[in-house]
């Protein structure tokens, strides 16, 4: 019985974070850890081991995930766009932290990643 309410949390966890990702509230600078954990009703360290049970990672580069392929539909959509705008338009407080979490997450700074998809 204690499984099945169990897997119950878990959907309603799953849930919660696709509603999280259609509303794009990753782009919001708060605490995902503590926006999240608030919302469903879990104390951070829950929260961390879900995620990382259920997406391979913490929270907090789970966010930094879905804001670097936002950046990347902007980049795309966008071309003339200053990717000063498009750092600031998916949630990093900065153009050089952007740059580090791009080319961590790319192998490319933004520049050279945009330029090679719009060949």
């Amino acid at each position: 019985m204690k499984e099945k309410g169990r897997h119950r949390s878990e959907h309603a966890i799953g849930r919660i974070l696709r509603r999280y990702v259609r509303k794009k509230r990753f782009l919001v600078s708060s605490s995902i850890k503590d926006t999240l954990a608030q919302e469903l009703g879990l104390d951070s360290l829950e929260l961390h081991r879900y995620m990382m049970k259920k997406k391979g990672c913490d929270p907090a580069s789970w966010r930094t995930s879905l804001r670097i392929e936002w950046a990347k539909q902007l980049i795309l959509a966008e071309p003339e766009t200053h990717l000063r705008d498009i750092a600031t338009r998916s949630g990093f407080s900065d153009h050089s932290n952007f740059s580090k979490q791009f080319i961590s997450h790319t192998g490319l700074p933004p520049s050279v990643w945009r330029r090679q998809q719009l060949l």
